[in-house]
């Protein structure tokens, strides 16, 4: 090879004057059409991968060949001739300039220095239209290279009726093979390898027990199609997809059955096959790709967003099965069996980073069991091999908990909802942490973005709906996402506790009563709903009634203190003075005893004290034991009010009130209905202030 073919700029020359650069060109964009096409007859037949690989090797051949005999040979009018040596072609491509001189003329001509020097610019000119010409089809060839390579990486054409962040249900694995070790292992890992796109959303296990429950299904513990197809078509879910294991011979064949939830039809099926049980999860890694390059997702994202099972999980089938046993049981709140469960996988496989942050989790909460903190300690150092939701969800929760740092906490859990827009649960926790940082504003909306995302989701709607009731007194927004909860999930009490609450803050105590009484019918054990019903009838005057209501509360539960506190109220409004001294009494060695002794460090401990004690007219002990909630933190301001209210201090009362409303206090509704502010309900100054910070 000469010097200057060694040369790039020469040998980009060279490939284009043998015209190899234009062969690649038409070669790429053809060879990308014949895989498109060939990738799309595949998947809409069923067909396995095999054939669009046998396409990409063969064209990838091709091309070697096509570059080969474009190099050597050129096809010209006369055929297909040998490509001339470049010295020749670049004489024979050199422009030739025909000014229509004639041999005679070039003669004379040449002593003509003006018309040499005109032959000269014809000359120059072509040849910069030439090299002009050249540099745009260059730049052409280039862009179309480009242009074929990005299509091919990033197009997400689909033949099925499903688009970029369309919801699919996912049921558990039809085991054919009668081995237990498939039993959940299976359907877990497949939806932790699938919830890796950021494509798909995958229909989260929780709400799909949800969801069965108000279907009312005894057994949740297994989703079969039957259950899938119903739960995608009450939820609003056009695809469902029915996995499934079977043995034939020494193999294993894995199948998911791409669903169309209106009809029942099969839309596509993608199988698999494994010769061993060790090689299962590997497979299920092939099967998961699979779908999610025939439900549209480009195979660029497959390629980034896609980490190995036995790495994001565990090599061990049966320890993938522990803690698969362990998350439904975390669902379904049965806390101890989860907990074994977890420590199961754990003792299988101590690798297993997912099973230890789990249990680390519970652990802290709700067992306050020290010991999470330093599973979780150990979780972190790993969480780089996990996948992204994982990573986050644990660093945030080690934040939170471990670390105490909840702008951390908030930071996680915002990179979550960023990667991962549509997954109500992340919003959820945001919409809690931001609550818990005092970013009210910022809590409503991302509740809001949950509720809209799973309207099903009621501690979503109860926080949204707290928020506005507590921390920021808008009954109106309150009263209106009341009936939104109501309307979406219309058989659950807390919807028209909310409801009642915000009537509280309209006066409109009737429709209140109403709301409660509904939400008893529902569930009669929710003890917030019958306080606030309690309370409800103190205020119109109806002792009788809160007093029934309060004694069947303490014939359920005897040891429910504020029942006897509030007891003693309504019978102190009835007149009945005997009855209330004994119930204040049984609430007093409650607080002074099992409370103070659990408490100590507690303002409101001290503060409940003071109140009860006024109520007693014990004036002295009770400013004692205010004095020594003051000590504890001065910042209690409405709880300092309801002890001076009851001791009938009332500018007291009303000074405390409006350093409470000042440092941000909002809790519009229980400032209306709580009995031991009744002294101020007809206070003006009191009133000035309910006006001017609730308009």
């Amino acid at each position: 090879m000469t010097k200057k073919q060694r040369n790039p700029i020469r040998l980009w020359q060279e490939l284009k004057e043998r015209k190899v650069v234009r062969v690649i060109t038409v070669y790429l964009a053809s060879a990308f059409a014949i895989l498109e096409g060939t990738d799309i007859i595949t998947t809409r037949l069923g067909l396995p991968s095999w054939p669009v690989t046998l396409v990409m090797i063969l064209l990838a051949c091709g091309l070697v060949v096509a570059i080969t005999l474009s190099w050597i040979y050129d096809i010209t009018p006369e055929g297909i001739v040998k490509t001339p040596d470049s010295t020749e072609a670049i004489s024979d491509q050199r422009p030739h300039v025909d000014s229509g001189i004639t041999e005679g003329q070039i003669a004379i001509a040449e002593k003509d220095d003006d018309l040499m020097a005109e032959a000269n610019k014809l000359y120059a000119d072509k040849i910069n239209k030439y090299k002009k010409k050249e540099k745009i089809y260059s730049l052409g060839s280039v862009v179309v290279i480009i242009a074929a390579v990005i299509l091919f990486f990033f197009s997400s054409g689909s033949p099925l009726p499903f688009s970029k962040r369309d919801w699919i249900v996912i049921t558990d694995f039809e085991n054919l093979t009668g081995n237990p070790v498939f039993d959940k292992s299976l359907y877990t890992a497949f939806s932790l390898t699938i919830n890796q796109s950021r494509y798909i959303n995958v229909f989260p296990r929780n709400r799909m027990l949800e969801t069965m429950a108000m279907m009312e299904i005894e057994d949740p513990t297994y989703i079969d199609e039957r259950t899938g197809r119903e739960i995608a078509s009450r939820e609003g879910v056009g695809t469902y997809i029915v996995p499934s294991i079977s043995e034939v011979g020494n193999n294993y064949v894995l199948s998911a059955k791409i669903m169309e939830t209106k009809s029942g039809n099969l839309l596509q099926s993608v199988i698999v096959e494994s010769d061993n049980q060790q090689d299962i999860l590997g497979k299920l890694d092939r099967m998961s790709r699979q779908v999610r390059r025939t439900l549209g997702e480009p195979r660029y994202h497959i390629a980034t967003q896609d980490k190995p099972l036995a790495k994001v999980t565990t090599s061990s089938l049966e320890a993938l099965k522990q803690y698969s046993m362990g998350i439904e049981s975390h669902w379904l709140r049965n806390f101890t069996d989860a907990r074994e469960y977890y420590e199961n996988a754990l003792s299988i496989d101590s690798t297993f980073t997912s099973a230890r942050a789990s249990l680390g989790n519970l652990l802290i909460d709700p067992f306050g069991d020290q010991k999470g903190k330093k599973l979780l300690n150990q979780a972190v150092k790993n969480v780089d091999d996990l996948t992204d939701g994982e990573k986050y969800g644990i660093l945030a929760f080690h934040a939170i908990h471990v670390e105490n740092d909840l702008q951390k906490g908030i930071e996680y859990t915002q990179e979550l909802t960023r990667l991962y827009p549509d997954n109500s649960a992340y919003h959820n926790n945001l919409g809690y942490y931001y609550t818990q940082a005092g970013l009210y504003n910022k809590a409503v909306e991302e509740y809001k973005k949950t509720v809209s995302i799973a309207p099903g989701k009621v501690l979503s709607y109860g926080g949204l709906i707290w928020n506005y009731l507590t921390k920021m007194g808008e009954i109106d927004s309150a009263l209106i996402y009341s009936r939104n909860m109501i309307a979406d999930n219309p058989q659950n009490a807390w919807g028209y506790f909310y409801l009642g609450s915000s009537y509280i803050g309209l006066d409109s105590l009737n429709k209140a009563v109403k709301a409660f009484l509904k939400a008893r019918e529902i569930n009669p054990y929710l003890l917030d709903n019958q306080y606030r019903l309690a309370l409800t009838y103190q205020m119109q005057g109806h002792y009788n009634e809160a007093i029934k209501l309060m004694e069947r509360m303490i014939e359920v539960d005897q040891y429910d203190a504020w029942a006897y506190y509030h007891l003693g109220i309504s019978y102190n409004l009835s007149g009945d003075e005997a009855n209330a001294s004994k119930n204040f009494s049984l609430f007093r060695d409650i607080a002074t005893g099992p409370w103070l002794e659990t408490y100590p460090d507690i303002p409101r401990t001290y503060i409940v004290i003071a109140k009860v004690a006024a109520h007693q007219e014990d004036i002295e002990y009770s400013n004692q034991m205010l004095k020594k909630a003051f000590e504890i933190d001065s910042t209690y301001h409405q709880l300092f009010a309801d002890v001076y209210c009851i001791q009938g201090k009332i500018p007291e009362a009303i000074a405390q009130i409006e350093k409470a409303l000042e440092n941000g206090y909002r809790d519009f509704v229980w400032l209306k209905i709580d009995p031991d502010l009744n002294e101020l309900q007809n206070n003006e100054r009191f009133r000035e202030l309910l006006d001017e910070y609730f308009k």
